[in-house]
């Protein structure tokens, strides 16, 4: 804890108190959402994390990345005392009620700070508390205090609260020590988890320390002085010994500085996700709202060195300041929703963390072969719900998404396939994208079913993202995933030469990826989303949709009508809020303008809370997750993907009908990076306009309106139809080429192919042998 006089001369402490009202009613006002005098339920308050640490404002507990407790299904975020939670007494509330009635909360996105104003002094002064997670010293919870004298000419005292949690049953925490810096006494606590998740993987629980000031009760501010500020830091670290030394490193520190490393942090992913619109300030807001609860969970770009860091362990549903509680908030698990919903509007905008997300699945990877091995099958199979070790972790209530919704291994991949196609980043093929997506190649090579009546490959006993319907066969959304698996697990053992992967086996890759089946009804031109589907079936969410965008299978424009029309028919009212981003992106492809700003205004007024916009996981006001980040991932994706026209090929970036969101004059995306090259994008009514920030880059050349333009710093070009980015070399790595995605070829049509395999009971056995003798990654 540090104290200083911030200043005693009376006219610069009006100037201060004319400053915080300014910063009020500033052009800013799209990152401040306020709740005066009364706070929401917990389940709509705001979360604030740095993907170190995350918490829910005012929490009691929290929770720490990559840290849970919890034996299988059980294993959820371990929920820490939150010592930093600290609290004017006069705004402290009970059942969202304060003691007072003077008390207003703000919630500062630019500046990722929760703000409480206590106004008890009417005209004689006010407090000011900010609480955030630090940036850059992510393991550092700040919590400022100032007190500002108006009026009064007597001493001001605010009184202050220290509210931690009781007593975690997920660690087991006790006294470690204490020491003193700066004339500051700190406590420390540290324990260990409970319960490990996976016995054999996980020999030892996490460790966890608490480092905390000793918190004064009352805040004064003397006669002599107009203003006082107190910054208490509480650390959540590893090991005690690093908790001290940060302590050591950040107490040194002078206040404008300690909040100068922060806000630099925060404008620097403000500079990749400020999406804005013109025009509509409603709309902004919402905006705004997405884009922070997204990146809140993802780390900096630079943070505090720190040789006991935890290796970043991807996103859940309800982002790191959820999931401490068995079956609520998806328990801080990993999903298809990371790679499906949230990661292509980070992969767009923010290659770095792009990869960061991707790494969770590698750093797991052993956990999932583990998972392949368990279910009988080859290579990795990643489980539907995944949190520390990789193994599967979806409780006991839902028996049916393990058993059937295998589509994850190729949502995983299909991400990291997406990654490659936007930076083409070869290093990162040779250690991460190939053992990825060719261990996930044998998974579906062990799992599909040669058909002899069709001569096609089949999976059978599958669910689709529309989990109203299991254990199916040919889930259209399944099966083409599975294709692009097993296409770029090809391609990816080519290029690396793996020794394990023989010619014949990535011939037989290439045979049973086009000879998947994709069902497709003639008559009524659409695909059915699965065997003996009959139109007219309700469905929960998008699910053969989803063959339109993100997955962009190739189509006739009256197929991918059809299925929108039929599918958009029977989904649930009431279903999540990615559906209707989907939806949106699908009318806007085919030019039906209104339909697609009714979608677009469906998928995201029904789904906020206010008074924060925090997202919650369903709609028309039920009960759901909070801070439902997955929501927010597809309402992002129908702006930069839909309206903005975005799309990612294996040879381009390409831009077209871009168009401004409805009743908006103009759409600014500040950041679109593609093989190095970065750029803004500015949408208006009959044109786009694309400024450069970046120069040249040789393997990249830019077309606009089908003319050939020079990339350099600061150039700006004007488009009235499409623009791209491409590629100047052919795509063929070493002699390897990644096919193209088609399904539907008989293996007696397939002439590059390996023999015909009547059976996949012997290339199954043949599999598994040399999965056995393969060496883990």
């Amino acid at each position: 804890m540090t104290i200083r006089l911030v200043i005693s001369v009376p006219l610069v402490g009006l100037l201060l108190v004319g400053a915080v009202l300014s910063q009020m009613t500033s052009s800013d006002g799209s990152y401040k959402f306020q709740s005066p005098r009364q706070l929401p339920d917990a389940s709509v308050m705001p979360t604030l994390a740095n993907g170190e640490i995350g918490l829910v404002a005012y929490g009691e507990y929290v929770h720490l990345n990559g840290v849970y407790n919890g034996l299988g299904g059980q294993s959820h975020r371990a929920r820490v005392p939150n010592y930093g939670n600290i609290q004017l007494a006069n705004c402290a509330p009970t059942n969202g009620v304060p003691p007072t009635q003077s008390c207003t909360y703000q919630l500062d996105m630019k500046e990722g700070k929760f703000v409480t104003v206590d106004e008890n002094g009417g005209s004689d002064y006010r407090v000011i508390h900010e609480m955030y997670p630090h940036r850059y010293y992510d393991m550092v919870l700040v919590n400022s205090v100032r007190v500002q004298r108006l009026g009064s000419q007597g001493t001001i005292q605010a009184r202050l609260l220290q509210i931690p949690g009781m007593l975690s049953p997920d660690v087991n925490m006790s006294p470690s020590g204490e020491f003193t810096v700066s004339g500051v006494t700190y406590q420390q606590v540290c324990g260990s988890t409970v319960q490990v998740e996976h016995p054999d993987i996980q020999r030892f629980g996490h460790t966890v320390c608490v480092t905390y000031p000793t918190v004064p009760e009352y805040v004064e501010l003397l006669p002599d002085s107009m203003a006082k500020e107190v910054t208490l830091f509480t650390v959540f670290t590893a090991t005690a010994e690093e908790g001290q030394r940060v302590i050591g490193v950040i107490a040194g520190l002078s206040d404008a500085r300690v909040n100068e490393l922060h806000l630099t942090e925060m404008q620097r992913l403000w500079e990749r996700y400020d999406i804005a619109v013109e025009g509509n300030s409603q709309l902004d807001r919402v905006i705004k709202a997405s884009a922070f609860y997204l990146f809140s969970s993802l780390p900096s770009h630079s943070t505090v060195q720190s040789s006991v860091r935890r290796p970043f362990y991807g996103l859940a549903p309800a982002g790191l300041g959820r999931g401490g509680f068995v079956e609520q908030e998806y328990q801080g698990h990993s999903f298809w929703d990371t790679e499906i919903w949230m990661y292509p509007a980070i992969l767009m905008v923010d290659p770095v963390n792009a990869r960061k997300v991707l790494s969770y699945r590698t750093t797991v990877a052993s956990g999932a072969a583990m998972n392949a091995e368990k279910n009988g099958f080859a290579g990795i199979q990643f489980p539907w719900e995944s949190a520390f070790t990789g193994t599967e972790v979806t409780p006991d209530c839902c028996p049916e998404v393990v058993n059937f919704q295998h589509h994850i291994s190729a949502d995983i991949v299909f991400a990291a396939r997406q990654y490659f196609y936007a930076t083409g980043n070869m290093d990162w093929l040779r250690t991460d994208g190939c053992p990825l997506a060719s261990k996930t190649a044998q998974f579906w090579m062990s799992r599909v079913h040669y058909n002899n009546v069709t001569d096609l490959y089949e999976i059978r006993n599958a669910m689709g993202p529309d989990e109203d319907h299991e254990n199916v066969a040919n889930n259209a959304f399944t099966n083409v995933m599975a294709a692009h698996n097993l296409f770029f697990g090809e391609f990816t053992s080519c290029y690396c030469n793996r020794n394990t992967d023989s010619d014949d086996m990535r011939k037989e890759m290439l045979q049973v990826a086009r000879g998947l089946t994709l069902l497709y009804d003639a008559e009524r031109d659409f695909h059915p989303q699965y065997e003996g589907y009959q139109t007219g079936t309700l469905i929960k969410q998008a699910d053969t949709v989803l063959l339109i965008y993100p997955l962009q299978y190739p189509m006739n424009v009256t197929t991918k009508a059809n299925n929108l029309r039929i599918y958009s028919e029977v989904t649930r009212p009431n279903g999540p809020a990615m559906t209707w981003a989907i939806h949106t992106i699908g009318h806007l492809e085919l030019g039906q303008l209104p339909d697609a700003a009714n979608m677009f205004e469906k998928s995201y007024s029904q789904y906020l809370r206010q008074p924060f916009n925090v997202w919650s996981e369903n709609g028309n006001n039920e009960p759901g997750a909070g801070n439902f980040i997955t929501g927010a991932g597809g309402f992002l994706q129908s702006i930069i993907n839909g309206y903005a026209g975005v799309r990612l090929y294996q040879d381009r970036l390409e831009i077209k009908n871009a168009r401004p969101t409805p009743n908006t004059n103009a759409l600014i995306i500040p950041t679109i990076e593609y093989r190095g090259v970065r750029f803004s994008l500015t949408v208006r009514s009959n044109e786009f306009v694309l400024s450069f920030k970046t120069g040249p880059v040789e393997e990249v050349k830019l077309l606009v309106d089908k003319q050939v333009q020079s990339i350099c710093s600061n150039c700006n070009y004007t488009a009235k139809t499409e623009a791209s980015l491409e590629l100047v070399q052919d795509q063929t790595f070493n002699g390897c080429k990644l096919r193209p995605t088609t399904l539907g070829t008989k293996v007696a049509d397939q002439s590059d192919s390996a023999t015909a395999v009547q059976s996949t009971s012997m290339a199954f056995v043949s599999l598994v042998a040399c999965f056995l003798l393969r060496k883990l990654f």
